[in-house]
């Protein structure tokens, strides 16, 4: 059996893999300039890259399993061993493209995790700042403010 099948399934993990990364570095500029609408329709495309590439790689496991006539060990190194010639050359370029694509991509989701966490540290200290709650100290009350009810402000008070 040839690998054909095999490379053209790691050639389309390659090409959405690329996707994705681009999708994610417009993410990074969206976290950076604090575009939430931009922001959400980047992370419904990611979705989709994502769903895609889970059954690509679904596919690509397929026929890993019936390129190799196993069950286990499904892996592009696998095939690289069982091939010569241009074949093996070519799962060699793609299976480096795929790693160097896939670290790429680790680095910048990282980024945008730390921007996202500080997003949204800036979010919290800026919403106690807005309204500021009770902090209390946990450990020791005055017997007199612990009597007194709290008075609360209110938009509009009613009695039922």
């Amino acid at each position: 059996m040839s690998a054909k099948p095999i490379i053209d399934q790691l050639r389309r993990l390659c090409a959405l893999h690329e996707h994705l990364l681009t999708l994610s570095e417009e993410k990074t500029e969206a976290l950076k300039a604090g575009k939430t609408k931009e922001l959400s329709n980047i992370l419904t495309k990611e979705q989709k890259y994502i769903q895609a590439i889970g059954q690509t790689e679904e596919e690509r496991i397929r026929l890993t399993s019936q390129f190799l006539s196993r069950g286990e060990d499904n892996t592009i190194a696998a095939c690289i061993s069982r091939t010569s010639g241009s074949e093996k050359q070519e799962l060699e370029g793609l299976f480096h493209s795929l790693s160097a694509l896939l670290d790429r991509l680790k680095e910048v989701n990282e980024m945008n995790k730390q921007l996202t966490i500080q997003a949204l540290q800036f979010i919290s200290g800026a919403f106690d700042m807005i309204m500021p709650g009770e902090k209390e100290n946990m450990n020791y009350k005055e017997p007199q403010a612990a009597r007194k009810p709290v008075s609360r402000l209110t938009l509009f008070d009613s009695k039922a």
